[in-house]
């Protein structure tokens, strides 16, 4: 298993710079996870962090400890992108999209 991790500070996600981003191949499957760190604004919100390939979404629900999956289906190319979107009672927050390069 191996962790990618960013910071999430109101709708700014970034890579995190003490994350190793390097030397990440494709077609993995149930390996990569995502780990987010959340700013204030997303305190009680229901998160679903959704991986793009090749203009398609793959969303998944963010656990509580602020872990995910990586979708397989989101590893298939040279690059994929990943983006937040936070909801709660009358509340929706909504990140940029992050770019993560992919190697053979």
């Amino acid at each position: 298993m191996r962790i990618l991790s960013f910071l999430v500070n109101e709708q700014q996600l970034k890579k995190d710079p003490k994350c190793n981003f390097q030397n990440i191949s494709k077609d993995t499957k149930g390996y990569l996870y995502a780990k987010f760190t959340f700013g204030k604004g997303w305190n009680g919100c229901l998160v679903a962090a959704s991986f793009w390939c090749l203009n398609k979404e793959y969303p998944v629900i963010v656990e509580k400890d602020g872990i995910c999956v990586i979708p397989e289906k989101a590893l298939t190319w040279s690059n994929f992108k990943v983006s937040l979107t936070g909801i709660k009672d009358g509340y929706r927050i909504t990140t940029n999209k992050v770019i993560v390069e992919q190697g053979e």
